[in-house]
């Protein structure tokens, strides 16, 4: 059962990780971007919250609240680095500096990538998910997984799809991470053939 269930994990990252690359790519000019193969997890709730730890880095977090059939949280987490990459590419803003402009921009990109995961596995269940207006903040990965978590149903599995593409010779690099309500995580599952009702 839990190779079933990774394998839509990783049915889902590559779905997910298509729609959003082309979505980026026409977003920023044309400007071609590389997926490389994302990695699909499905991790109990407390080794998420020691991955995402673990990073012990200033990130950007992007984060949503779902509603609809499924309901939930779904965020984008990436390192500045990768961050002002994008800013970069779509502002034309070399600066590095994480001001108005580029805080605007990134919550652009990271509902581009969060709706893109949300939409295909709304497509894949048939079930409603629909994202709210996205948050933004730049704080320790420690602290941005605690504002996700702040309105979230505590759940057994959390999905974590780890996604790197290339976009004008550089690397960008960000952790997708989905924490649907317990309950609508078993429905999902049970959509699926992945578990019982």
């Amino acid at each position: 059962m839990q190779e079933a269930k990774l394998d839509f994990l990783k049915e889902l990252a590559n779905i997910g990780t298509g729609h959003a690359t082309t979505a980026l790519s026409q977003m920023l000019s044309g400007k071609l971007f590389q997926l490389v193969v994302p990695e699909a997890r499905l991790l109990h709730f407390e080794e998420a919250a020691r991955f995402v730890e673990s990073l012990e880095q200033v990130v950007v977090g992007i984060f949503i609240v779902v509603s609809g059939d499924v309901k939930g949280h779904m965020a984008f987490l990436l390192p500045v680095d990768s961050a002002m990459v994008l800013v970069r590419l779509l502002t034309g803003d070399d600066s590095g500096e994480v001001n108005d402009m580029a805080l605007s921009a990134l919550q652009e990109i990271g509902n581009i990538m969060i709706t893109s995961y949300l939409n295909a596995l709304s497509k894949m269940t048939d079930l409603l998910m629909a994202p709210s207006v996205p948050g933004v903040a730049v704080d320790m990965a420690g602290a941005i997984w605690q504002s996700v978590l702040a309105g979230a149903q505590v759940i057994n599995e959390v999905t974590l799809i780890r996604t790197e593409f290339y976009a004008d010779g550089e690397s960008i690099e960000g952790n997708i991470i989905f924490l649907p309500d317990e309950d609508d995580f078993k429905k999902i599952a049970v959509l699926l053939g992945l578990g019982e009702g």
